[in-house]
């Protein structure tokens, strides 16, 4: 045993096979406890709110907005082909002034760096047009303001579609 005790006495402490298993374990947790840190600091979550009570308010606000536009009875019709967007309005929504712009709002559902707005404006032809940035694809949900925001229509679509009835009344219930 003194051969083993002298061989390992002789070598510097940088070499000794045992301290650096015993350093690791603190080693290893303070390189992925700094990881872990970076990745919460980087990639703070843009789903969490900081203002619940004044988010709490703004649904109320958007409540009234979808129950206009049901009393409207507004269902447009929106084509979205490549960066075109064409909107046309069903010939039942009589009640529905000539609007200055339309506003639509293209929503990715986690991440709202991918948010899309855009004004739809009118043509001579009674319908609106816009243009898109890029083309898109998958899941969005698409929300139709007025110029003043006094209505909206919301639904979930998943792009490229060619064709899709915005505002449509719910037919589960029914046959």
């Amino acid at each position: 045993m003194n051969t083993a005790t002298n061989s390992l006495v002789g070598k510097p402490w940088y070499k000794q096979p045992w301290l650096w298993f015993v350093l690791s374990i603190p080693i290893t947790s303070v390189i992925l406890s700094s990881i872990m840190v970076t990745v919460a600091v980087i990639g703070k979550d843009s789903l969490v709110s900081d203002n619940y009570y004044k988010d709490g308010m703004g649904i109320n606000q958007t409540i009234g907005q979808d129950q206009l536009a049901d009393q409207l009875n507004l269902m447009p019709t929106i084509s979205i082909i490549n960066t075109a967007v064409i909107l046309k309005f069903d010939s039942g929504s009589s009640e529905l002034p000539q609007q200055a712009f339309l506003s639509l709002k293209l929503l990715h559902p986690t991440v709202s760096a991918k948010d899309i707005s855009i004004k739809l404006l009118p043509s001579p032809t009674g319908i609106y047009l816009g243009d898109l940035p890029r083309a898109i694809e998958g899941r969005r949900y698409l929300d139709l303001y007025a110029y003043d925001e006094s209505w909206r229509i919301r639904q979930e679509v998943n792009l490229p579609i060619q064709e899709v009835i915005l505002n449509q009344p719910d037919l589960k219930g029914q046959p």
